[in-house]
């Protein structure tokens, strides 16, 4: 399924300068024609007839300044940004009359004729009685930082003109100054003559300008950016499998003459275009319903029509849509964009001041790009799994827009709404729900880069050899692409039980229940080993997908990417950062931690566990889960495990099959809650230099929750017991078995997530994940040796 861009034209394909130089004359022909407002009295006026000519008079009238301010206003159109010049300074010359003199112009048609001719009279008289010199050009600011425009944007801030006329001048002002008054139209037309010069007016209006002799600002345009770059950033696009709109405040005659010129219109589908051919009738057709709603931009309108050709009812602005994309440079584009649902990105090559950048930053577009040329790379990091993954946390709306999009480009899936649920628990996945026709649905994917092996999401599988699965409605398993599609669970997951027994909130089930169901999923995964265990060959075991928990993170970039050149902070005595030390030095350090001296270096452990855990290895293999931590298990009746996510699911060695949930169930709260954890945790370090290396002395106070360890005893008592021992009666049981779960259970807390985020991480809880890996790498478990050596004797 195609997904559609929608671009916004001037600002970020083509450049608005020639606009601008139209606004500027038009401005300029209005205070000094003799046909107009003559503020100075003269008796001719000649238009301006060169590119550069026309450019410093336009920017003497109408500073660019200005220009910026309304586009960051989101007064979008070219046509009102001249418009709000114009009437604001009208405001400000009548302000300059007599009170007597004004009323005498009652009622303000400055559309007409004999009204202009009555305000030249006016001035006139004015000047005289001010004496010679005197010039009656108005001067200073737009007044939108006064109070009646407070909180206002986009063309409900030419509505308020009426108003503000009305307290300047002492006048009752109504329909002269609004965005549906017949000045608008006068204003309009007259910056028509100057942007299309005499020749290509009289053909386009079937009459010629008022004022001859002006040569047209559109033969001034000169591209934004280099046409070729432009040509090979949209078929960039294109060939990545986006159709590409425009919506922008050109009518069609001034949209495709530069496109045409630069050899870029044949790029935009036809059907996909809003021009502001389509607002006026669609403005049009309201009236006629007396609606006077107004459907430029930030009104989301043409973003809607260049998507679907949907009418401008509430009714069919609301109907569901498919996810899309605007890219814009002003607060207009992406106000609009926003309202009409779409993921916005902004290009910050029209906001060319200061003022216009804050502004349109200030409508928290999703993205942000200096330049169109720029959108490629970014759609392609943006429509990755890992970057939702990440902005689930951070900022879970446009997280849930990019997936609404992912869906929509990868699975031709079309989806009402996503609803991102980020837990602590997915710490490398995420998961959801959607709604589709009414219905809704779970989704989880398991992410990871440096990823080694396809992930097989082999539900049937499991469920066939005995497990209590959530069968999935779909799955995809193409690499980067990898997602599961369920039907919506609704029983309680076992990571949020486990937290409220633990922290002594309100929970649905006792922790004896919990204690209780932990006890018999023991029982029933014995039953599935024994079922399935059989031997596999070295080249079989080595293309198991639990594999990628471990040797392959160690040795396919994530260890690397995580610690390799970076520094650890060295905790201070209060837990602030004091010093730091080098991963590589680390590596070579010995520990003592809580007073029990280790006998293996960080460094010497990660060497040993990449021999020992080679996936290339003869093993008494299972069919498993592999990752049945409590995050991908569900309570069914308060009672079973119901297992989901079978990302690494497949045949592998029984004993690693177990790390996972063993770590991860017991001992890695921490993990999940780093700011809680920190602040109770009591830690420090203290690194000894010495003739025989650097030691580091740890000491610490943390330890697992009560329920954590009644489950601890129930696994080591129901199940690992049994299984070693069910392993050496089969003479499955490896001489380095005790080796194999220590290094297994070290990549649990070194590499499931990065202990060196320290936008995320504490640094007193990075050295207590440290502290556990060269812990566990060590010593293993240390009730192991009793109840394991005891389940080996009752075994025998």
């Amino acid at each position: 399924m195609k997904t559609l861009i929608v671009f916004d034209l001037d600002g970020v394909i083509t450049s608005e300068a020639a606009y601008w130089d139209a606004a500027g004359l038009t401005l300029h022909e209005l205070l000094y024609s003799p046909r107009y407002w003559n503020v100075t009295g003269q008796s001719d006026y000649q238009p301006v007839t060169g590119a550069e000519e026309s450019r410093h008079l336009s920017r003497a009238t109408l500073p660019e300044e200005e220009i910026l301010l309304y586009k960051a206003l989101a007064i979008n159109s070219n046509w009102d940004t001249c418009y709000a010049a114009v009437c604001w300074r009208l405001i400000a010359l009548l302000e300059q009359l007599p009170p007597a003199s004004r009323e005498l112009l009652l009622p303000l048609q400055p559309w007409e004729k004999g009204w202009l001719a009555r305000l030249r009279e006016a001035l006139a008289l004015q000047r005289d009685a001010l004496g010679q010199g005197c010039q009656l050009v108005p001067a200073g600011d737009p007044p939108f930082a006064e109070s009646l425009f407070a909180g206002i944007v986009g063309l409900d801030l030419l509505n308020r003109y009426d108003a503000f006329a009305s307290a300047r001048l002492g006048l009752p002002i109504e329909g002269v100054f609004s965005r549906l008054s017949p000045f608008w139209d006068f204003c309009r037309s007259l910056f028509q003559e100057w942007y299309l010069g005499e020749a290509l007016y009289s053909r386009t209006y079937g009459r010629p300008p008022a004022q001859t002799g002006k040569p047209g600002c559109i033969y001034f345009e000169r591209p934004l950016l280099p046409p070729e770059a432009l040509r090979e950033t949209l078929d960039t696009l294109r060939a990545s499998g986006y159709a590409l709109g425009l919506a922008t405040g050109r009518v069609d005659q001034e949209a495709a003459l530069p496109l045409q010129a630069y050899d870029l219109l044949s790029r935009f589908d036809a059907e996909h275009i809003c021009t502001y051919d389509a607002v006026e009738v669609a403005e049009a057709e309201l009236r006629r319903r007396g609606d006077t709603t107004l459907l430029g931009k930030p009104h989301p309108f043409q973003f809607l029509y260049a998507l679907d050709r949907r009418g401008p009812s509430a009714d069919e602005l609301a109907r569901s849509k498919p996810p899309f994309i605007v890219v814009g440079d002003s607060s207009g584009d992406m106000l609009g964009g926003r309202a009409a649902g779409a993921v916005t990105v902004a290009t910050l090559s029209g906001a060319r001041s200061e003022e216009a950048r804050r502004r349109l930053l200030a409508c928290e577009p999703d993205f942000v790009i200096e330049d169109v040329r720029l959108l490629p790379s970014l759609l392609t990091e943006v429509e990755r799994l890992e970057t939702i993954q990440r902005l689930q946390f951070e900022t879970r709306d446009k997280a849930e827009r990019l997936l609404r999009l992912w869906f929509a480009r990868h699975l031709d899936l079309l989806t009402e709404q996503v609803t991102l649920t980020p837990r602590p628990v997915s710490l490398n996945s995420f998961n959801g729900t959607y709604e589709r026709d009414g219905e809704r649905y779970f989704f989880k994917t398991h992410v990871e880069e440096q990823s080694a092996l396809s992930e097989y999401y082999h539900a049937e599988l499991l469920h066939e050899a005995g497990y209590n699965m959530v069968l999935p409605l779909r799955v995809v398993r193409q690499e980067g692409r990898q997602m599961v599609i369920y039907p919506l669970v609704h029983w309680p997951v076992m990571f949020d039980l486990m937290r409220a027994i633990e922290t002594g909130a309100a929970a649905p089930v006792s922790a004896e229940t919990l204690v209780a169901a932990e006890r018999r999923a023991c029982e029933r995964l014995l039953e599935i080993y024994r079922a399935t265990g059989r031997f596999s060959s070295a080249d079989e075991h080595a293309t198991a997908p639990v594999h990628q928990l471990f040797w392959h993170r160690l040795t396919g970039g994530r260890l690397s990417s995580f610690y390799r050149g970076q520094a650890l902070p060295l905790p201070g005595p209060t837990g602030s950062s004091q010093d730091e030390l080098r991963f590589e030095e680390l590596l070579r350090c010995r520990w003592v931690v809580n007073g029990e001296a280790l006998s293996r270096t960080l460094g010497e452990l990660l060497e040993e566990a990449v021999e020992r855990l080679h996936p290339r290895q003869a093993a008494m293999t299972i069919i498993g889960h592999g990752d049945a931590h409590f995050g991908n298990v569900f309570l069914e009746h308060e009672r079973d495990y119901l297992y989901f996510d079978p990302a690494f699911a497949g045949r592998h060695a029984a004993l690693l099959d177990v790390v996972k949930p063993l770590y991860h169930n017991v001992f890695a709260s921490w993990m999940y809650f780093p700011q809680e954890t920190a602040s109770t945790l009591t830690l420090s370090v203290v690194l000894r230099r010495g003739s025989e290396g650097e030691r580091l002395e740890v000491t610490h106070t943390y330890q697992p929750s009560p329920i954590r360890q009644a489950v601890l005893a129930t696994k080591l008592r129901t199940f690992l017991r049994p299984l070693l021992a069910w392993l050496k009666d089969e003479g499955a049981l490896p001489a380095d078995w005790e080796r194999w779960l220590a290094l297994a259970l070290l990549c649990c807390p070194l590499l499931t997530i990065n202990l060196l985020d320290r936008g995320r991480i504490p640094t007193t809880v990075c050295w207590l994940g440290l502290t556990q890996a060269v812990t566990l790498g060590n010593l293993g478990l240390q009730p192991w040796p009793e109840l394991l050596a005891a389940g080996t004797e009752d075994g025998a």
